[in-house]
C-alpha cells in the first residue's frame, strides 16, 4: 500500500482459493474466510443455465467489494489504484480483452478508480465443493428480474411493476439485509433470497465507507438473474432525484455518483454480454419521477403501512443512529432528508419514532434529535448540512440560468443512452427538476423560516 500523501493510494489484491498460500507483495483475500459463499443460498441460483462464469462472477463481485472496501481514499485525492488477481475455471474467457477490458472500464467509471484484474487458473472443482442441487427450470424471456431490498424505492417499485402487470412475472433479486425483506403477504419459498456471499473485513477492517462499487454488486447479481432465468429485463428501483441528482449536483470533493445512471448501466449492460454472451437490458421505470411521486403510487397500491414505514434510506451505521435499544434513521442525512422530503410531498405521515432527529422545525440542531441521544456530533451537522445543500441545490437546477448548461449536457447525455431524441430528455429532465422544486419548497416551507434546516440555508 502506498503511504506518501502525494501518491495515489494503491494496494494489490490476490484472492486465493482455500488453503493455499499467500503471495508475497499481495494483499490475501482467501475464499472461505475472507469471501464466504453459503452452499443453501448458492443452490438457489443453480438453474439448467449454470456454469463456473456465474459463481467466478460472483467471486469477481465479492473481490471488487473486499478492495473497495480495503483502501481508504486520500483527502486530497478520490482515485485509487487496484491490482486484482482471481482465480478463475475458464481462464481463456476471462482473459479475453472484450471481457477483460468492459469489467475495468466499468468500474473505473462506476468508482472513479485504476483497475488492473488479473485472471489465473482455479483448481477448485465446483461440482464436487458446491453442489448440484437446481431450484429452478426456468427460460421465460417474458419475466422481469428487479434488484429488492429494504429500501423504499426498491419495495415501491416492485410493487408498481406488479399492479402494472402479473405479479407472478416479477423476479426479485435480494441485494439488501439479510433479513428476509419480502412484502409480508409473501412468505413462500422463492429463488434469490439472500446474496449467496459475504465479504468479511474482520482482519482489517473496513477502511473506506464511500463503498461505490455497490453499483456493481446490485446491477451485476441483477444480471446472473436474468441470465439464469433466461429473461432480458432488468428495471431497476430508483427514482429521478436519487438516479441523477448525485451526478447533477456532485460534491465538491468527490467523483460523480453513477450508481444508479443510465450511463453506468450501458457500461453493464457490455459486461453481461461480454461474459455471458447474453444480452440484458437496464431500465429505469421511474427515471422521470421524484421519490415522492412513487411513495404515491406505492401507497395507492399497497394498503398496510409497514411496507414503507419500515423500509431503511439511512446511510449511517447503527451506532450512530440507535436508540433506547432501537435502530432509527438519522433523520438528516442526505438519504433521510430526501426520505422525509418524499413522505411530506406523498402526504404520508410517518411515525417521529422513526428518527434519531425528529423534529426538523426545531430552531436549533441539537435540540432537534430524540430527548436522551448523546451522539450529537458536528459530523452529524456535517452530514445534515451537506445533505439540505445538495436537495436546496437541485431544486435551483431548473430555474438558473447558471446551471442551464450543466442540465442541458445531462439532458443530451441520456438522450443518447436511453435512445430519445435530445429535446424529449430535455423535457422530461426540467420536469423532473422542476416538480422536485416544488416540492422541496412547499417541504421547507412547512418546515418554518426559524427551524435550523432552513438557518442552514439561509
Amino acid at each position: 500500500m502506498s503511504g506518501l500523501p502525494n501518491e495515489v493510494p494503491s494496494i494489490r489484491v490476490a484472492v486465493i482459493e482455500p488453503g493455499a498460500k499467500s503471495l508475497n507483495g499481495w494483499h490475501t483475500a482467501e475464499i472461505g474466510k475472507a469471501i464466504v459463499f453459503r452452499t443453501e443460498d448458492l443452490d438457489d441460483y443453480r438453474t439448467k443455465n449454470w456454469d463456473s462464469r456465474v459463481y467466478d462472477a460472483m467471486v469477481l463481485i465479492a473481490a471488487v467489494e473486499y478492495c473497495d472496501k480495503a483502501l481508504k481514499r486520500s483527502s486530497l485525492v478520490w482515485a485509487r489504484r487496484f491490482e486484482l488477481m482471481l482465480p478463475v475455471h475458464d481462464v481463456k474467457h476471462w482473459r479475453n480483452p472484450e471481457v477483460s477490458e468492459a469489467i475495468a472500464g466499468a468500474l473505473k467509471f462506476l468508482t472513479g478508480d485504476e483497475w488492473n484484474i488479473a485472471f489465473i487458473a482455479a483448481a477448485t472443482d465446483l461440482d464436487t465443493d458446491m453442489g448440484r442441487q437446481s431450484l429452478l427450470e426456468w427460460g421465460d424471456a417474458g419475466r422481469t428480474v428487479t434488484p429488492f431490498s429494504d429500501g423504499l424505492d426498491s419495495r415501491a417499485v416492485s410493487a408498481i411493476l406488479g399492479a402494472n402487470g402479473r405479479s407472478d412475472r416479477i423476479i426479485r433479486v435480494r441485494v439488501g439485509s439479510k433479513a428476509d425483506d419480502r412484502p409480508i403477504r409473501d412468505r413462500k419459498k422463492v429463488p434469490f433470497l439472500n446474496i449467496p456471499f459475504t465479504v468479511n473485513m474482520k482482519a482489517g477492517g473496513i477502511k473506506e465507507s464511500s463503498v461505490r462499487s455497490r453499483g456493481f454488486k446490485f446491477t451485476l447479481l441483477s444480471s446472473l438473474a436474468a441470465y439464469l432465468v433466461g429473461t432480458h429485463d432488468v428495471a431497476m428501483p430508483e427514482s429521478g432525484q436519487g438516479a441523477l441528482g448525485p451526478t447533477l449536483v456532485p460534491t465538491s470533493h468527490g467523483y460523480e455518483d453513477y450508481r444508479n445512471h443510465p450511463r453506468f448501466l450501458r457500461k453493464m449492460e457490455d459486461v453481461v454480454q461480454a461474459i455471458f454472451h447474453h444480452p440484458i437490458r437496464f431500465r429505469l421505470p421511474q427515471l422521470w419521477r421524484t421519490k415522492g411521486q412513487t411513495l404515491a403510487e406505492f401507497a395507492s397500491i399497497e394498503r398496510n403501512p409497514d411496507e414503507w414505514n419500515r423500509t431503511r434510506s439511512c446511510w449511517q451505521q447503527s451506532r450512530n443512529s440507535s436508540f433506547d435499544g432501537r435502530r432509527r434513521h438519522c433523520g438528516v442525512c442526505a438519504a433521510c432528508m430526501l426520505r422525509r422530503l418524499s413522505f411530506h410531498s406523498a402526504s404520508i405521515d410517518e411515525p417521529k419514532e422513526n428518527y434519531i432527529w425528529e423534529n426538523l422545525r426545531a430552531d436549533d440542531f441539537g435540540k432537534g434529535a430524540v430527548d436522551g441521544f448523546n451522539k450529537v456530533t458536528r459530523a452529524m451537522r456535517r452530514y445534515g448540512i451537506a445533505g439540505a445543500l445538495h436537495l436546496d441545490h437541485l431544486a435551483e437546477m431548473s430555474s438558473s440560468p447558471l446551471h442551464r448548461t450543466r442540465v442541458k449536457r445531462s439532458a443530451w447525455q441520456l438522450a443518447e443512452q436511453l435512445q430519445i431524441t435530445t429535446t424529449e430528455a430535455e423535457e422530461h429532465l426540467f420536469g423532473l427538476l422542476e416538480q422536485h422544486d416544488r416540492e422541496w419548497k412547499a417541504f421547507m416551507k412547512d418546515l418554518g423560516p426559524k427551524s435550523f434546516v432552513a438557518q442552514w440555508l439561509a
